[in-house]
């Protein structure tokens, strides 16, 4: 039977300066108490499904957020009235089997949130998440975090929440391809509509001209100042585009398809990258 919540609480784990695990204890609506150990993978995926409810919920007209607001702080209420006890004891002799290996979204219709959690003993089993319950879930794990001293942890998860990494890209003189890839479940990639290609111009330590790039799927088209932002994030997180951090360059940023239901392949995603960088080629010439 699937876990619905009533109330929560949250601590962390951590040795030295490292962080282990998020505990996150959930009393349910029998007051039956369940014990789950999250890793910062874990705790990116449930931040990715819960962050595509809170994006759908910001495009409410004036009205209805007014009443979605109201009705979260009713739910928030009741949250608090109901939270569990952790014991110290059950973060410092914490059951590995408890640990969560695999978190999927498999349903994401109506005003609940379904997600499977597949434990370290192999135990499956299924959490529901209302939708009023949300703000909730997510300030009590980022409060906990920031608690343990790790507000870093925190802004880095919440800073790959709005995107997904698909390929990452250098530009050889050739016009080779020299990329990584991100293989991305079928859940995450739905969350996203938007297939984009971002392309870096930038010159090297020896004056030349160089490109490199990424393919991600976003929920907003090129243009908008949501992936200008992105553009900017993935510098962080990509190995490949690290180095342009704090160096100057041009972006250029092209949407490939915003149909959801449309998946591209890698060669496609790679030869639109591709003609990104000729058709910028073609437009600093003609400058």
């Amino acid at each position: 039977m699937p876990i619905s919540i009533k109330g929560i609480n949250t601590g962390v784990i951590r040795q030295k300066n490292e962080f282990i695990a998020l505990a996150l204890k959930i009393k349910e609506t029998g007051n039956k108490e369940s014990l789950f150990f999250l890793s910062p993978l874990g705790l990116r995926d449930l931040f990715i499904a819960l962050e595509s409810r809170l994006y759908a919920k910001s495009l409410l007209r004036d009205d209805e957020r007014q009443h979605y607001e109201k009705a979260c702080a009713r739910a928030s209420k009741k949250m608090h009235e109901n939270i569990p006890l952790i014991q110290e004891g059950e973060l410092k002799n914490a059951d590995i089997n408890r640990r969560i290996n695999s978190l999927i979204l498999i349903n994401d219709k109506g005003e609940h949130l379904t997600l499977s959690l597949t434990l370290h003993d192999g135990q499956t089993c299924e959490l529901l998440i209302n939708e009023l319950q949300i703000n909730v879930l997510t300030h009590a794990i980022i409060h906990a975090i920031n608690n343990a001293g790790m507000r870093e942890l925190a802004l880095r998860i919440t800073s790959l929440l709005d995107f997904l990494p698909l390929y990452d890209v250098d530009c050889q003189k050739n016009d080779n391809l020299e990329y990584d890839s991100y293989e991305q479940p079928e859940w995450k990639q739905h969350l996203f509509n938007h297939y984009l290609a971002v392309l870096y111009r930038y010159e090297d330590e020896t004056g030349n001209t160089q490109f490199c790039g990424s393919v991600v799927k976003t929920r907003t088209p090129s243009g908008s100042k949501e992936v200008k932002a992105i553009s900017r994030r993935l510098l962080d997180f990509s190995p490949r585009l690290k180095k342009l951090v704090g160096a100057p360059c041009q972006v250029f940023v092209r949407t490939l398809t915003d149909d959801k239901t449309q998946k591209l392949t890698q060669e496609q995603c790679l030869r639109a990258l591709h003609h990104l960088r000729v058709q910028s080629m073609k437009k600093a010439k003609n400058a």
